[in-house]
């Protein structure tokens, strides 16, 4: 069984995904309230910077809260030094 937890993006979140990732949790889902808490995608790119193994994701995007071409950035931006990594093996 796989279990994992869902937290809003707020401060010290990547700490609570060092925490999940060392009692062994599967995943880490950031809920997308941007007008009560933080942006999820800076808070994801905290939590991939501080984690290994765990897998990250948006929780819930709601379309009247961030339009699709911004989330759609955010994401982006997020797979972005997954790609680069890639491409520097190619090159090397």
């Amino acid at each position: 069984m796989r279990a994992g937890v869902v937290v809003t993006a707020h401060p010290g979140v990547e700490d609570l995904a060092v925490l999940a990732e060392e009692l062994g949790l599967h995943s880490l889902w950031v809920n997308d309230t941007p007008m009560v808490h933080g942006d999820p995608f800076v808070a994801l790119g905290l939590c991939a910077k501080a984690t290994s193994r765990i897998r990250l994701g948006v929780g819930v995007t709601s379309p009247a809260l961030r339009s699709a071409p911004a989330a759609a950035s955010g994401f982006a931006s997020l797979n972005a030094p997954a790609e680069m990594a890639q491409l520097a093996k190619l090159l090397t």
